[in-house]
């Protein structure tokens, strides 16, 4: 199986998420056992509720745990960054509009797209990898074609 890429940060933003949520489970254990002891469990919407939260709680920590047990830590500084690659933020010169564009790469599991955050494995994020400064490219999507030259590349920092 292939493990998905992940940075270091984003690893760790991923590792505290899931112990802060174990603790977060504890708390909704322990309110259910609280509950459970205010009699008819059928009625009792405090019960349901922390049953409710235990059960969310569960979901997310076994899609973290995936996260953690299927990932490939990359320290994004023992890469070169000499052309675009695996924690690269590139600047873009959009060819149509002259209007620059910043993309950082990262793995699926740290997309964001409000910070430009886009996938290794997006098509956009492959189409930009190995790319160098001054190189042009063009970039297809939903029928439409977009054209850009690649005017920096540097090791983003995420702190």
């Amino acid at each position: 199986m292939n493990k998905d890429l992940i940075t270091k940060n984003g690893y760790e933003k991923i590792v505290k998420e899931f112990k802060d949520l174990l603790k977060e489970k504890s708390f909704w254990v322990k309110e259910k056992e609280i509950a459970a002891q205010l009699g008819d469990r059928s009625e009792n919407a405090e019960y349901i509720a922390a049953k409710e939260q235990i059960r969310n709680c569960d979901k997310r920590l076994r899609f973290l745990d995936k996260i953690i047990n299927n990932s490939e830590v990359i320290d994004i500084s023992l890469i070169p960054h000499t052309k675009v690659n695996f924690g690269s933020k590139v600047v873009l010169e959009d060819l149509d509009t002259n209007e620059e564009k910043t993309f950082i790469i990262v793995g699926t599991f740290e997309v964001d797209i409000n910070e430009n955050k886009i996938s290794n494995k997006s098509p956009f994020g492959r189409a930009l990898l190995g790319k160098k400064i001054d190189d042009e490219f063009e970039f297809e999507i939903n029928n439409r074609v977009y054209e850009y030259r690649v005017i920096s590349i540097q090791e983003y920092n995420f702190e």
